[in-house]
């Protein structure tokens, strides 16, 4: 007769051995994209990039303002994950956008944050007449460490993702309040591959 201890060991050892072979044929998330804000190109003259992040930061309360950071990119679109945070949060704006090569665009707008002012962007079309596409605003997205499937998120707002590449990258920060000392920054931000 097997004793409980018995069966007990086997089945820990069983559950190891299944967790080291799932780890090793999960393939990892390869990053296809990683931005480290070093050489940042931004409008504003309170965005400034230091320690590997992108931060607006009014320096004391009776200062506002605002800033656009932009990098255009070419990668195809996978899981994006960032990080953002604030402090003494009050009439800011805090957004991510990611542009398509359809000239489709996707805002993620910080909890909290008032919405972006674009409506969307106008283009020539391949016979030269005039378009307009607008853009998506996924709004309420929590202030910390995020990831998103942009694909997902794509078809679910946009339609089919076929074909489609990310061109652009672009950060809005903004501080519209003259009580309080805004700090806003993002970090860590990531594309995956599929």
């Amino acid at each position: 007769m097997i004793s409980r201890k018995t069966i007990l060991f086997g089945f820990i050892v069983l559950s190891l051995t299944g967790l080291i072979i799932y780890s090793q044929t999960v393939p990892e998330k390869k990053t296809v994209y990683q931005e480290n804000f070093e050489n940042c190109n931004f409008e504003g003259e309170l965005l400034e990039c230091k320690d590997g992040a992108l931060y607006l930061d009014t320096t004391n309360s009776a200062q506002t303002g605002e800033g656009i950071w932009s990098k255009n990119v070419s990668v195809s679109p996978g899981k994006i994950s960032w990080n953002w945070n604030g402090q003494d949060l009050d009439k800011f704006s805090l957004w991510l956008k990611v542009t398509f090569s359809d000239h489709k665009s996707i805002y993620y707008v910080a909890a909290g944050s008032m919405n972006p002012q674009s409506e969307g962007e106008y283009y020539r079309d391949q016979e030269n007449r005039r378009r307009f596409s607008p853009s998506v605003v996924i709004s309420g997205i929590p202030m910390n460490t995020v990831e998103r499937d942009l694909v997902e998120d794509y078809e679910k707002y946009c339609g089919p993702a076929e074909n489609i590449k990310i061109e652009k990258m672009s950060a809005g920060f903004g501080d519209n309040s003259t009580q309080h000392q805004n700090i806003l920054r993002i970090s860590d931000l990531k594309i995956y591959g599929q």
